[in-house]
């Protein structure tokens, strides 16, 4: 039907009802070197946990701006490469992005010996060509004792603060979904213009949070927490560049990744002509060592045209 989709669970999702109902119920937030907390903590001063069943969460999704869908051709995808990002961008003029989406499942990964590793997964709204990103999604990471990795779900206001943990669990094999949602014209007071994360675990609510963010309110700095909002991502990140190993991780699928762009939502290479959007298929080349480390797979179709794809690790460095 249009308007609805169906999850890779079988369930019809409505992450912008969801939200509709965590913002008429939240605090509006701003972010910022107030309130920001040590790595591997919880957000106490920032975050909702929305303690609920995945049924509460999963009510299903009622795209905001729903269009006629037309197909780009394949050609029309972009290869380029990174440092350290390894999935799938959209690129548009500065201001007309203001969803993005996407499903994935956390994948184990195996830790070397004397390696510290971490390997994350994320959807977000700007970064590809410009200096912020408003990003949620899940990290793994490896000590350098070469014990059992550790696995956490995040937000980032980059780069006005550093990565935020909110949980940390066992959530390998958990499916995950991650909307990420500007809207310019909604007020908190006389500050306008809020990012909304949600984060779910779809194997397990206890892992899933909501966290708003106030671009018009600044931290100590004077740095307020605007965005482009030029680009919309589905990534697997290395941070070899950052002294990580990428651990393996084998294969990271995002089952569906999707974007709201000039007021069309389809699948992240499914966009129309007239979105005049570019879509990007990035493959990573390890700072380090030079050599492909992430690869990606063509786009094929899950939910929409052109919204489903494969990220393969190849080096840890």
């Amino acid at each position: 039907m249009e308007g609805e989709r169906v999850s890779w669970r079988g369930e019809n999702k409505r992450p912008p009802a969801f939200l509709a109902l965590a913002v008429a119920t939240m605090a509006v937030m701003g972010f910022g070197i107030v309130g920001a907390v040590a790595l591997g903590t919880a957000v106490a001063n920032s975050v909702t946990h929305v303690q609920a069943s995945p049924g509460h969460l999963s009510a299903g999704i009622s795209p905001a701006l729903m269009a006629q869908l037309h197909v780009y051709a394949k050609d029309k995808v972009k290869k380029t490469t990174s440092g350290n990002w390894g999935g799938y961008a959209d690129t548009a003029k500065e201001g007309t992005i203001l969803e993005a989406y996407g499903e994935w499942q956390v994948p184990a990964i195996t830790c070397g010996a004397d390696e510290p590793a971490i390997q994350d997964n994320w959807v977000g709204i700007d970064g590809f060509s410009t200096g912020t990103v408003e990003q949620g999604g899940t990290l793994a990471y490896c000590t350098t004792d070469g014990g059992a990795p550790t696995y956490y779900d995040w937000f980032e206001f980059y780069p006005y603060e550093d990565i935020q943990f909110v949980f940390s669990g066992s959530i390998a094999g958990n499916n995950f979904q991650t909307y990420v949602l500007y809207q310019p014209y909604y007020c908190y007071g006389s500050d306008c213009g809020i990012y909304t994360i949600l984060v779910e675990d779809e194997s397990n609510a206890a892992f899933s949070f909501v966290v708003q963010g106030n671009p018009s309110i600044c931290n100590s700095d004077n740095q307020c927490e605007g965005g482009p909002d030029g680009s919309a991502e589905c990534i697997s990140e290395s941070l070899t560049g950052e002294g990580y190993y990428l651990p393996d991780y084998g294969t990271t699928t995002f089952a569906t990744c999707q974007a709201v762009i000039n007021g069309y939502h389809s699948g992240i290479g499914g966009l129309p002509k007239d979105a005049h959007a570019t879509v990007y298929a990035i493959t990573t080349i390890g700072d380090v060592s030079g050599k492909v480390q992430q690869s990606v797979s063509s786009l094929s179709t899950y939910d929409y045209t052109d919204d489903h794809f494969t990220i393969t690790w190849g080096s840890y460095d």
